[in-house]
């Protein structure tokens, strides 16, 4: 497969596409398989009956079945692909389908996986404890997040500003059905759930939702 030239159109199409927080509220496709369209009864904000007679179309995502390449065609402008072993997106690889005016839609690799430090022994690691990242990260936005047995625990100050405390572990049991680790965006799945992995408790949290046989983020309703 030939490699399509970069240009300045495309630099700036691939940065349009970057998404803040935990990339909430997009529906993830992540294939170059096309699915059709589906309908669903149109809802007005204001109220009233949905069988107006009218309707909106979705499409509907398509699960990630192997590793983009960059710069390679996809067919699902926005869709997402992740992949990595880290619960933080930010330690993962995400390849995300962009649009260019002249060269049509293509996979573009984010920002490279970067991670300020390891994760420490499981057992190290103790809900409600103290913790430090040492020189990797001393600033209240830095967190280190880590799979363990008891679920998704991370070393944080707090979701936000209003909700800081003292540099400790923090970690998130996932409901019964989900998987104790967190799903990547774009991982096929089966059924319907919603599964929490530190959504309200930490800065860099996910609420994932397993919809249309694929793992997708849902925005969390934070008390």
């Amino acid at each position: 497969m030939s490699v399509r030239p970069l240009s300045p159109v495309r630099s700036a199409a691939a940065w349009a596409v970057l998404t803040t927080g935990a990339l909430g509220g997009l529906l993830f496709a992540c294939d170059e398989v096309y699915a059709d369209p589906v309908t669903a009864p149109f809802t007005s904000p204001f109220g009233g009956a949905p069988d107006s007679g009218l309707t909106t179309t979705r499409t509907p995502p398509v699960a990630c079945s192997y590793a983009p390449q960059e710069n390679s065609p996809c067919y699902q402008r926005n869709s997402v692909c992740e992949y990595g072993s880290s619960p933080d997106s930010r330690c993962n690889t995400l390849f995300v389908c962009a649009n260019d005016s002249q060269y049509g839609t293509y996979w573009t690799e984010q920002a490279p996986p970067s991670c300020v430090a390891e994760c420490p022994a499981a057992s190290d690691i103790v809900d409600g404890a103290p913790c430090d990242l040492g020189d990797a990260g001393t600033g209240p936005e830095a967190e280190l997040h880590c799979s363990t047995s008891v679920g998704t625990c991370v070393c944080t100050t707090g979701r936000d500003g209003a909700n800081a405390h003292a540099r400790k572990w923090v970690c998130t049991v996932p409901a019964d059905g989900c998987p104790a680790n967190r799903p990547l965006l774009g991982q096929p799945c089966s059924g319907t759930r919603s599964c929490d992995y530190g959504s309200c408790t930490s800065k860099r949290g996910m609420r994932m939702l397993c919809e249309d046989d694929v793992w997708q983020t849902e925005i969390a309703e934070c008390e």
